[in-house]
């Protein structure tokens, strides 16, 4: 990090060591984290890395990709995929561990589903917008879901946002 320079004495030719000089501190160094950064950053060290598993069959032609957390059997989320008519396929059941929540599960899981799907030959996937729980707003899923490529294309008998990607 810091550089010794040398110099030579101008009398006797010794070389000398010059101290290296100390940069200049900014003011992101010098300013503690607020206790909401510093909570922040704590749970981010103790986060868990997870691990999408391969579709396993579960009715019929239905599948369920699941994440699991790194080195243990605990499955942190789970979505369902299913083939419909006209080369589609079908997202369903998005399913995250309250614990396991903003940390990239949900969003690894629906590109899972999306990968499986293409490889499958589907030509576009389908889900519908639709909260399970009081967890996430439909604002926020519909961002997610945008996020991951999808685009609104209308809305289902419950109101909720229908959307698609093409493959």
């Amino acid at each position: 990090m810091y550089q010794h320079h040398f110099r030579e004495d101008d009398q006797s030719g010794a070389m000398t060591m010059k101290p290296p000089a100390k940069p200049p501190h900014t003011i992101a160094q010098l300013r503690r984290p607020t206790p909401q950064a510093a909570q922040r950053q704590s749970a981010n060290a103790k986060a868990p890395n997870y691990n999408v598993q391969s579709p396993v069959p579960v009715s019929g032609r239905n599948q369920q990709i699941r994440a699991t957390i790194s080195g243990t059997p605990h499955v942190a989320g789970s979505v369902d995929i299913s083939p419909r008519g006209g080369g589609q396929a079908y997202i369903s059941n998005l399913q995250v561990g309250q614990q396991h929540r903003r940390r990239g599960v949900a969003a690894q899981l629906i590109e899972a589903a999306v990968s499986t799907a293409r490889r499958q030959g589907f030509k576009a996937v389908s889900l519908e917008a639709r909260p399970s729980d009081n967890g996430i707003s439909p604002q926020a899923l519909v961002a997610m879901y945008r996020r991951q490529g999808f685009q609104n294309v209308g809305k289902s008998s419950r109101g909720s946002p229908l959307m698609e990607r093409k493959l």
